[in-house]
């Protein structure tokens, strides 16, 4: 008799690290994940067998359908009718109205009558006869359960089995004579066999148990057998329905089949399962098909397109737009309908593969095409260098040679006409760079002269001629280390560099000797109460031969000339001082030796003007070495002429005492203005203020130099 269950189930409820439950069996030790039968609800047991789910989120219950895909956070409407149903269920169980539960007695035999014929109808849509290659598909049964063959008897020898095998053929046997079969649990068959005797032909529970478990699958295999091989029998037949049928597709349901197929015989006969996958196989291999079709056609497609746009006028300028234009518009895409069908995403993946392989192309030609005119440039460079050596070789060319003075012999040379509009150097580039180096060369080679000779105890001289020097040369036995042409620019290099420093040094004694002119004629001014103006140079003589500065002027001649113009100044200021109505005769004789240290002034400023003029110029014709010259000789001059640093100083104070006599002039005018009443208040203010500062400026001026007017 079937045993009766358990009242505590042996089901425990655990929580694994991640917050997951799951159940473990406390005797078998086996844990799932879903919850056990034994443990679920009435309700969760009727949910089981609907197309719903619950899961769970945040501790929130939803519901996905898992035919439809359909999820839902509240109970569906379905699953509320069945919750009611369930639970009027339980509640007319509670109250005794139906047959109480098998599960909390002891079986009796109608019990297992009603269960051996439960399990009978179970299996018999397989019907009881064996397959047949001949049979309907439909009719194809599964085996029964696995009985003792009759007259088959096996007894239990004293002692037990001797070998294993036996005993467990014994135990299976015994499995077979009480009808055990894949519905029992290993707790019911124990109990239904435990009291036999075979029950003691294997010894431990653990072989028992494996004998059940090889017991059952082997009714499993046979079963799973039998359903293949009626898959395998109605396969072809409902392949041949579903391929004749217009409403398959690869996107069908069993839905749609049962509605298509509803009056067929063997669609009726066939089980749901069976159908289902007959149905899902056909109905992938459909989509793999299609898939396939699809994919054959996107690549003819992608290359049909591939070699289409090459052939249209698309280059790599041309944008997207403009090339989708030209796709479209094309004869061959207006003709192949095949074509039409592509997608616009593969259309602009082609193209963008097309334009990044025309950008390639065009940066190998631009390469190419800048490493070419880098050549046609380099080569064009060398060929108008190799133009200007024959032209120096020619004796058209040297250091001091323009550019316009040669213009006229290589305007029509290729060579000169190739260079231009070339990246890199023009040609009066080069020409200069080569006049540097054609100087640097007679710098060099000057230098180099020029120690050979001073071993030999020569040096070239303002008065040396070209003559000379060659005869130098031959005397030294160097004539070979320097070409004619080479000696004859060395000897202009150095004789310009003696004659130049020549003519600086005669300008610089000219300004000295103005200078020592203008200091006399100045001075004159210390003793000129004891000067009469109608003396003469030789009366006036004692007066004047003990000044420093009467003693610095060496000639003559220039003595006789400051003094004119001495004399000359002093009657002029007489003059004017005759002619004049209003102020002071100190004002006017301070306004004259103004002008005259402005005259003096002006010519040291056109002194010094025209020697920056001459410095540049040296500068510019003998380039670096020649301003390192100059430089030198400046300051040499520098430390030599510390007289004309101290003339510079009195230049100085002689401007600032002009600046305050110009102010007391202005101030002189605007009392003779403010006398006739033309001054407003305004005036007033700004002269009051000037006024202020000038004092200010004037004391602390006279605190600092302490410079009396007259004073040089």
């Amino acid at each position: 008799m079937p045993p009766s269950p358990a009242k505590k189930s042996l089901w425990s409820e655990y929580t694994n690290s991640e917050g997951r439950k799951y159940w473990s069996h406390a005797t078998t030790k086996q844990s799932v994940w879903e919850k056990p039968d034994e443990l679920k609800t009435p309700f969760e047991k009727a949910l089981a067998k609907t197309q719903w789910k619950q899961y769970t989120s945040k501790d929130r219950p939803y519901y996905v359908n898992t035919a439809t895909k359909e999820t839902k956070w509240d109970l569906p409407a379905e699953l509320k009718e069945l919750k009611e149903k369930v639970e009027k269920e339980e509640e007319k169980r509670a109250q005794g109205l139906e047959s109480p539960d098998r599960s909390s007695r002891s079986p009796t035999p109608e019990d297992i009558r009603e269960l051996r014929e439960a399990a009978a109808h179970a299996l018999a849509p397989y019907g009881k006869l064996p397959p047949s290659s001949t049979d309907s598909p439909a009719k194809i049964e599964a085996p029964p359960t696995p009985k003792v063959p009759a007259g088959e008897v096996i007894v239990m020898p004293p002692g037990g089995f001797a070998e294993k095998s036996k005993a467990e053929e014994a135990f299976i046997y015994l499995l077979k004579r009480e009808g055990i079969n894949e519905q029992w649990t290993w707790d019911q068959t124990m109990r239904q066999i435990i009291m036999d005797p075979l029950y003691k032909a294997l010894d431990t529970l653990a072989e028992k148990k494996g004998a059940f478990e090889k017991h059952i699958n082997s009714i499993l295999d046979a079963r799973r057998q039998v359903k293949q091989l009626r898959i395998s029998k109605l396969r072809p037949v409902f392949h041949k329905l579903f391929s004749n049928s217009v409403h398959i597709k690869s996107y069908s349901t069993m839905k749609t089949a049962d509605q298509v197929f509803a009056n067929n015989k063997y669609w009726r006969e066939a089980q749901f399962d069976e159908r289902a996958l007959i149905l899902e196989e056909y109905v992938d291999d459909l989509k793999r098909m299609e898939q396939a079709n699809e994919k054959g056609l996107r690549d003819r497609n992608l290359k049909t397109l591939s070699d289409l746009i090459r052939t249209l006028d698309i280059s790599v300028s041309t944008r997207w737009r403009a090339a989708h234009d030209l796709i479209v518009s094309s004869a061959t895409f207006k003709q192949d309908t095949d074509l039409q069908k592509i997608e616009t995403i593969d259309m602009i993946q082609v193209y963008d593969v097309y334009s990044r392989q025309l950008e390639i192309e065009h940066e190998e030609e631009s390469k190419k095409l800048r490493i070419d005119n880098v050549r046609k440039a380099r080569k064009a460079r060398e060929g108008f260098k190799a133009l200007l050596t024959e032209i120096q070789e020619q004796g058209h060319l040297n250091r001091l040679t323009k550019f316009k003075e040669i213009y006229p012999k290589i305007k029509v040379d290729e060579r000169y006409n190739a260079l231009l509009g070339l990246q890199g150097s023009n040609p009066l580039d080069l020409f200069m760079d080569h006049i540097d180096d054609l100087n640097e060369e007679i710098e060099r080679s000057a230098e180099k002269l020029q120690r050979a000779l001073s071993k030999e105890g020569k040096e070239i001289k303002l008065e040396t001629t070209f003559e000379e020097l060659e005869e130098w040369v031959k005397d030294a036995k160097i004539e070979n280390q320097f070409e004619g042409r080479v000696r004859k620019e060395v000897y202009d290099l150095v004789h310009g560099k003696l004659q130049q420093a020549a003519e600086d040094e005669t300008r610089r004694n000219e300004r000295r000797r103005r200078h020592r002119i203008d200091d006399l004629r100045y001075a004159l001014k210390k003793v000129g109460r004891h000067i009469d103006l109608e003396m003469t140079y030789e009366e006036a003589l004692p007066h004047m031969k003990d000044l420093p500065e009467f003693k610095d002027v060496t000639d003559e001649e220039d003595r006789k000339a400051a003094f004119d113009k001495f004399v000359k100044r002093q009657k002029e200021k007489l003059r004017e001082a005759e002619s004049s109505e209003h102020g002071s005769t100190r004002d006017r004789d301070r306004d004259r030796d103004r002008e005259d240290r402005h005259d003096r002034d002006r010519h040291r400023e056109k002194d010094r003007s025209e020697r920056d003029k001459q410095k540049d110029r040296r500068y510019s014709s003998t380039r670096d070495m020649e301003k390192d010259e100059s430089m030198d000789i400046d300051e040499k001059e520098h430390k030599s002429s510390r007289k004309d640093r101290e003339r510079e100083r009195d230049k100085e104070k002689e401007k600032e005492r002009d600046r305050r006599d110009s102010h007391r002039d202005r101030d002189r005018e605007r009392d003779r203005d403010r006398k006739r009443g033309s001054v407003g208040p305004e005036e007033k203010d700004r002269e009051r203020e000037s006024k202020r500062r000038r004092m200010s400026s004037n004391s602390d001026r006279k605190g600092k130099d302490d410079v009396e007017e007259g004073e040089i």
